[in-house]
Order: structure tokens, then C-alpha cells, then sequence
């Protein structure tokens, strides 16, 4: 151990260093709660120590990995649960008067926790408002990602701002709308839902799917899905499949080169059409 900063207990670094390397250094955030930098293998390795007796022990309980007197939480692992004890280390700052983090960088740290552990923050509460009147009625896809009926009488695709910023395309983005209020302040500060008529939707709800496959047969019927882009957005679909033949085709030359074979390419990814499936791909009724 090189250097350290504050009073880590000296009992816990034999049995913490074979756990995650040589220590490099030591931040006492607050009482009982550390940030420390390590080093294993000569790559460098951060985490989230939290000591049994810490004020937050409690609430962080069922996170991280139990070891003898502490919980460790590896950093950037979402999910170790890092981001519950940084956000306690925040509201623990903030009821002691230290903090200094604006309280909107505060607000965006939390919004981003929800998505990844709504057990602990809750969910993402379904938009009030949107671009065509008031929710009325909402069917819930996933945390965050919502199907909304509006007092206009209209179908809505509603997706939280941590998810639209972190998995959809800007082409899928250029397809939204935002309510009045954040298109007046700036959605990107007010970190608001965006929305998507029924036809344009397909769009988005297709990037979505690619890390939502559970959707696939219970949610989204993936056939209509297709159906529904080539109709309602077929340039896309065609950029879509010809940036992904041209992956196949590069996956192709590179096994010819290495095995001297021709593979048997399964066209998976690619956007196919389905006479008998229609455009219909919302199962949720």
C-alpha cells in the first residue's frame, strides 16, 4: 500500500488486499465509507468500502460483496449497487450541510440509479403530460418505457430520459416529440420523457429490444415489429439492413480468411418482412 488518506482500520487491508489487489490509495467519504483505488495485475481497479458500523451499513445491506466487517462495491460494476452508496454518501452530505454538488447533478445521479434499482429508488413515476393532453391510462412495457393514452384520444410511446439518452440512435430521437414545458426549458436540463406517435414508435421500441429480448413474444410481437418499420420507416430499415449485411460480410471474409471455408450465414439482425403478421406489434392489451 502506497498511500492513504484518513483512518482506514489497518485489520481489514491483509483480507481486503487479496480480495482486490494492491491498495493504492484510501478517501474516507464519510463515516465508516471509503472510495479506494487499487491495483491488480497492474490494472487499475476502484471501489465502494462500506464498514458495519457506518451510518449507511444498513441500507446498503443487501448490495455489494459481503466480506468481514464491510461491504465492497466495484466501481463502475452497476451491479455491484455502487450507485446507492454514492447516492447515500449525497444525502448524507446534504442533511450535514457539506454537500456541493448542485442539486441537479444530484436529481440526474438518481434518475440513473432508478433505472438500475428500482427496489431501492422506485420506478420511474409514468409522464403526467405529454405533447397531445394528459395521461389517462398507461400499460407499463418496462421501468421507464411506457405506452400512453392521452385526453386527445391518441396512443403514445413514452421513454425516461436516462433510457432514451443512453440506448436510442439520433435518428430514432429525431422521430420524438417533448412536452411543452421541456421543449421551453430544454429537455436536456429538465431530463423529461420523450414521445413517439404509434407509427413512429417501431423505431425506437426496436433499438430497445436490444437489451429488452424478454419483450420478444410477450411484449412486442417481433414479425409486426419488422412489418411496421419497413411501412412506416423504410429508409431507416434500409439503413438498418445494409449496415448490418455489410457486418455479415465482413464476418464472412474474415472466417474465409482464417479457416479457408465459406460459413453458412444465418442473416441474424437483418429486417425481414411477414405477409401474415401485420403492423399490430404491441401485445400488451
Amino acid at each position: 500500500m502506497n498511500s492513504r488518506e484518513n483512518n482506514f482500520p489497518e485489520d481489514y487491508l491483509p483480507t481486503l488486499e487479496e480480495e482486490i489487489g494492491e491498495i493504492i490509495s484510501v478517501c474516507e467519504l464519510d463515516p465508516g465509507v471509503y472510495y479506494i483505488e487499487s491495483r491488480w495485475d497492474d490494472a487499475p481497479k476502484d471501489y465502494y468500502v462500506v464498514l458495519d458500523t457506518a451510518p449507511m451499513a444498513e441500507k446498503v445491506r443487501s448490495y455489494g460483496k459481503k466480506m468481514d466487517g464491510l461491504r465492497l462495491f466495484a466501481y463502475p460494476d452497476d451491479s455491484s449497487g455502487w450507485r446507492i452508496v454514492e447516492y447515500e454518501v449525497e444525502r448524507y452530505d446534504r442533511a450535514a450541510g457539506q454537500s456541493s454538488v448542485p442539486e441537479c447533478i444530484f436529481r440526474d445521479k438518481s434518475l440513473h440509479a432508478m433505472e438500475l434499482h428500482p427496489e431501492y429508488f422506485g420506478t420511474f413515476p409514468a409522464p403526467y403530460y405529454t405533447p397531445s393532453g394528459y395521461t389517462l391510462r398507461y400499460r407499463t412495457l418496462d421501468n421507464g418505457i411506457y405506452w400512453v393514452e392521452t385526453s386527445s384520444a391518441e396512443e403514445l410511446l413514452a421513454v425516461c430520459s436516462p433510457i432514451w439518452d443512453a440506448e436510442l440512435s439520433a435518428a430514432a430521437i429525431a422521430l420524438s416529440k417533448a412536452a411543452e414545458w421541456d421543449r421551453i426549458a430544454g429537455i436536456e436540463e429538465t431530463m423529461g420523457y420523450v414521445f413517439f406517435s404509434k407509427e413512429s414508435s417501431a423505431v425506437p421500441i426496436y433499438e430497445l429490444m436490444e437489451t429488452r429480448r424478454k419483450w420478444d413474444g410477450t411484449v412486442i410481437c417481433r414479425p409486426a415489429l419488422m412489418n411496421a418499420l419497413w411501412q412506416y420507416a423504410p429508409e431507416y430499415t434500409m439503413r438498418l439492413n445494409r449496415v448490418k449485411n455489410q457486418a455479415l460480410n465482413a464476418g464472412i471474409a474474415q472466417f474465409l480468411g482464417q479457416a479457408g471455408a465459406i460459413p453458412q450465414p444465418e442473416g441474424r439482425g437483418i429486417v425481414g418482412m411477414f405477409p401474415d403478421a401485420g403492423t399490430d406489434f404491441l401485445l400488451l392489451k
